[in-house]
């Protein structure tokens, strides 16, 4: 409910900004599927006792080496997209703190 709220208020003030809202949703809504994709595969990879102590190279994990990592970013990446209707300073904040963090993780 909340992210309708803020496209449609950033609609009547300025359509080209709705579009930025709207593509900031899908893009957060495309990183947590990804993001819970690549976390259910390596659990399920995980599980089985025959994978102790190996890396997993099937499904999203054989395109990347972290998956789950990009899934978050796109995630940061897609708040800041949709608040910049809304509050464009403000909204710098996660990405940057998203982007910071990574190679502490």
């Amino acid at each position: 409910m909340v992210p309708s709220l803020f496209i449609f208020t950033a609609k009547k003030e300025n359509p080209r900004l709705a579009l930025v809202g709207l593509a900031g949703w899908a893009m957060y809504a495309f990183g947590l599927i990804f993001e819970t994709i690549a976390d259910y595969q390596k659990t399920m990879f995980r599980s089985k006792p025959e994978n102790k102590d190996k890396f997993i190279t099937s499904g999203l994990w054989n395109t990347s080496r972290h998956p789950n990592y990009f899934g978050e970013i796109l995630l940061w990446y897609g708040l800041f997209a949709a608040a910049i209707p809304t509050s464009p300073l403000l909204s710098t904040t996660s990405p940057f703190s998203a982007l910071l963090s990574l190679p502490y993780k």
